[in-house]
C-alpha cells in the first residue's frame, strides 16, 4: 500500500510540473556525495551552469572537486569543462542525451610522496530529467565515463549519477540582470 501512496504522489507532483527548455531559459544545479566507510572518506561536489541556445538544448560548464582519504593517502581533483545537453520532450519526464570533456588535475599525497597529474575527462551518456516541480528536476543520468592523465593509461567504465537542476526562465533571468 505504501507504494502505491509514492507512485500515486510522485504521480500527482508530475502532473503540476510544467518546467522550461525554451531558448533563452538557463539551469544551475549539480550533485554532491559522500561514501564513508572503515578508514575511507570520499567527498565529491559537481556545480553545472548552463543556457539554452535553442529550445531543449543547453550549452554550459561543468566543476569537479572531489577529495578521498583512505588511510593516510590523500587525492584531490579538480577540473573543469564544457557540456552539452539535449531533452527529447517537453513533457514531465524528460529522456535527455549529455555529454561533456574538460580538464582535470589530481594531487596525490602519500606518507612517503606526493604528486600532481593532469589530463582529461569525458562523458557521454543519457537518462532523464523528472521535474518535481515547475522549475526542478531531479536528474538520472548514465553512460560511459573516462579519465586520461599525462604519461598514464587511461580508465573508463560505466557511471551513475543522480543530482538537481533549477531552471530559470528568461524573463527572471533579465529580471536579476535588471533588463525589464
Amino acid at each position: 500500500m505504501k507504494k502505491y501512496f509514492i507512485l500515486f504522489l510522485l504521480t500527482g507532483i508530475a502532473g503540476l510540473a510544467n518546467a522550461q527548455t525554451t531558448k533563452g531559459d538557463w539551469m544551475a544545479g549539480g550533485n554532491i556525495s559522500l561514501n564513508t566507510s572503515d578508514n575511507n572518506t570520499q567527498i565529491s561536489f559537481s556545480p553545472t551552469l548552463g543556457g539554452f541556445v535553442i529550445d531543449n538544448l543547453a550549452i554550459g560548464g561543468e566543476f569537479l572537486l572531489d577529495y578521498s582519504k583512505t588511510g593516510n593517502n590523500k587525492v584531490t581533483n579538480f577540473g573543469f569543462g564544457p557540456f552539452v545537453r539535449y531533452y527529447f520532450t517537453t513533457a514531465n519526464i524528460r529522456p535527455i542525451v549529455q555529454g561533456s570533456l574538460g580538464y582535470i588535475s589530481q594531487h596525490v599525497k602519500t606518507n612517503f610522496s606526493s604528486s600532481t597529474n593532469n589530463g582529461s575527462h569525458y562523458f557521454l551518456g543519457g537518462g532523464a530529467a523528472i521535474f518535481i516541480s515547475n522549475q526542478v528536476s531531479l536528474d538520472i543520468l548514465m553512460g560511459y565515463d573516462h579519465t586520461k592523465y599525462s604519461d598514464f593509461d587511461g580508465s573508463g567504465g560505466f557511471k551513475l549519477g543522480v543530482g538537481f537542476q533549477v531552471y530559470l526562465l528568461k524573463r527572471q533571468v533579465d529580471k536579476i540582470r535588471g533588463n525589464k
